[in-house]
């Protein structure tokens, strides 16, 4: 039985590696609750998700505040972007780029071919926490683009 993936799967970061290690071709968008480029990137991902949903999957993580994930996937800024086949990133967005970027970058992971300009858009700098979260105030470490 096929299944079609027509919405963007939330999903957590223990699930990912799993998923990463299916070999399918995936967008994977990093993002915080309450990052306003983050939720305007939602109808987006809904529609492209409908659009290439038998060919590749469109995976939400929410929790990139958390200090090991954002430093596995070396992640600075919210919505960040990876794109996945066979398991490894061949390109990234840094921030909401817009449909027709994100399109195009989806075109290059699934065919190899006509690599994308590289793309950003709006974006937040990411908070990482460390540590379990505290009733008091928890050590906040900014991690910042290395530009």
């Amino acid at each position: 039985m096929k299944v079609a993936n027509d919405a963007p799967i939330r999903t957590s970061a223990a699930v990912l590696e799993r998923i990463l290690a299916s070999g399918h071709p995936v967008v994977i968008v990093f993002e915080t609750p309450d990052c306003d480029p983050c939720q305007a990137l939602r109808p987006i991902l809904d529609d492209l998700a409908r659009e290439f949903g038998n060919r590749a999957l469109v995976l939400r993580v929410t929790d990139a505040r958390e200090g090991w994930l954002a430093a596995r996937y070396h992640l600075s800024f919210v919505p960040t972007l990876l794109f996945c086949r066979d398991g490894r990133e061949c390109v990234r967005i840094k921030g909401n780029a817009g449909p027709a970027a994100i399109r195009g970058h989806l075109e290059f992971l699934l065919t190899g071919e006509n690599p994308p300009e590289p793309a950003e858009g709006p974006r937040f700098t990411l908070a990482a926490r460390f540590g379990p979260a505290r009733k008091e105030q928890a050590p906040v470490a900014l991690l910042f683009a290395g530009q």
